[in-house]
């Protein structure tokens, strides 16, 4: 399953959260509040680019070269730099 199926499905199980919620309780706060905590755990988990964040913390304002290489790679390649 892509990111993007992942994505749309945790969106509309959130929304059937936010709905039962607000019927359970009735209350309008309540199903804010969840929309707000779900919307923000789906974004903490799925939309991050860990592979833009797992570079050198002085790399992160400089844009990802086109062809992405693989975390372990990278620190493979520095690893060797450093010694040149």
């Amino acid at each position: 399953m892509g990111r993007d199926e992942l994505l749309r499905r945790s969106l509309v199980v959130l929304a059937a959260a936010v709905v039962v919620t607000g019927l359970a309780t009735a209350s309008l706060r309540k199903a804010a509040a969840t929309y707000g905590f779900g919307i923000l755990a789906i974004a903490g988990v799925l939309l991050p680019d860990w592979e833009f964040f797992d570079r050198d913390f002085s790399q992160w304002l400089t844009p990802m070269p086109a062809s992405r290489r693989t975390a372990a790679a990278a620190a493979a390649e520095r690893e060797h730099d450093v010694w040149k």
